[in-house]
């Protein structure tokens, strides 16, 4: 079982992953970025849930140690997603030109569940988001 790491020459830490049948497998180096949940209809269709949890990691801190996923550009020319061909989980995407940022399902790194620099700090698209699902309450009272 792998471990959250500092990596060697940067300080940051390096995580790893993979899919479910482990032959996508990938190491993540540098600091988490924005993560967040998106509720949008693109990524529900995509995934069959209501939801996705992500997270973006410098694209140079990434190496696959697996295979790579196989990319399919869900916006053409734009935007690919990256899954595993054999067993179908969803890993990363990548917006075409940008060299810089990649995205990375949060579920799909090992230790999702105990890293608290994972902790979506944001929630985007939510107009978009399925009615029946609990929306945050915006409305500011005083206190006293």
């Amino acid at each position: 079982m792998s471990e959250i790491v500092p990596a060697v020459d940067s300080g940051s830490e390096v995580r790893s992953g993979g899919c479910l049948c482990r032959k996508v497998r990938f190491t993540v180096t540098g600091p988490v970025d924005d993560p967040h949940i998106c509720k949008c209809g693109h990524c529900s269709k995509r995934s069959g849930a209501p939801f996705q949890w992500w997270a973006s990691f410098p694209m140079a801190g990434l190496e696959w140690t697996g295979a790579e996923p196989t990319w399919f550009d869900t916006y053409p020319g734009k935007t690919a997603r990256g899954f595993c061909s054999d067993c179908g989980s969803h890993i990363a995407a990548r917006d075409h030109g940008d060299d810089k940022i990649i995205g990375i399902l949060a579920t799909s790194l090992d230790h999702h569940d105990t890293d608290p620099a994972l902790v979506p700090t944001n929630l985007n698209r939510l107009p978009e988001a399925a009615p029946w699902l609990a929306q945050p309450d915006t409305r500011h009272t005083a206190s006293g």
